[in-house]
């Protein structure tokens, strides 16, 4: 092999490393792109969740009876609260996967945009705990006179027939 061929074939290689880094690079490129392009709408959505929950709150006093009578409401919301628990969960599994990958740099921005979709998600996981509570307590405070009669502790069970009728 002469000079100039090895040169060749060093050459040939080089740019075939080069050519192979440079996709892989622009591939994990377009995957940290779209990552945070998802990650922001999530936490669009959630924060509008939030907000939805928050006015909702805001507008139980001017309901004039129970909310809530048959506790589907309290079904839904709890169901939509566990669901947004499993969310928060992937998501912090989700993130610490992003920590552990060395291809990724700080200055991507992939853990950031993940702290904010969790964090996004621990505000709509306490919204919609607090609008459950105070649908509750609403609904309590909306009852009719007559069943704030006293009980003794021997009349437990009479006070949990009273309050189901």
């Amino acid at each position: 092999m002469t000079r100039i061929d090895r040169e060749r074939t060093e050459l040939c290689s080089f740019t075939a490393n080069v050519s192979e880094s440079a996709a892989r690079s622009l591939d994990l490129l377009r995957a940290i792109e779209s990552t945070l392009d998802g990650l922001d709408h999530l936490a669009d959505r959630l924060h509008a969740d939030t907000a939805f929950a928050e006015k909702a709150f805001a507008g139980l006093d001017r309901a004039g009876g129970a909310i809530d009578a048959d506790e589907k409401l309290q079904g839904a919301l709890e169901f939509a609260q566990g669901k947004v628990a499993e969310l928060h969960h992937v998501l912090v599994g989700k993130r610490q996967h992003a920590r552990d990958d060395c291809q990724l740099r700080e200055e991507d921005g992939i853990e950031a945009a993940y702290c904010r979709a969790i964090a996004a998600a621990a505000d709509l996981h306490n919204a919609i705990n607090a609008l459950r509570w105070n649908i509750g307590e609403h609904d309590i405070d909306a009852q009719p006179a007559g069943l704030s009669k006293r009980y003794s502790v021997a009349e437990i069970d009479n006070l949990f027939d009273d309050l189901a009728a």
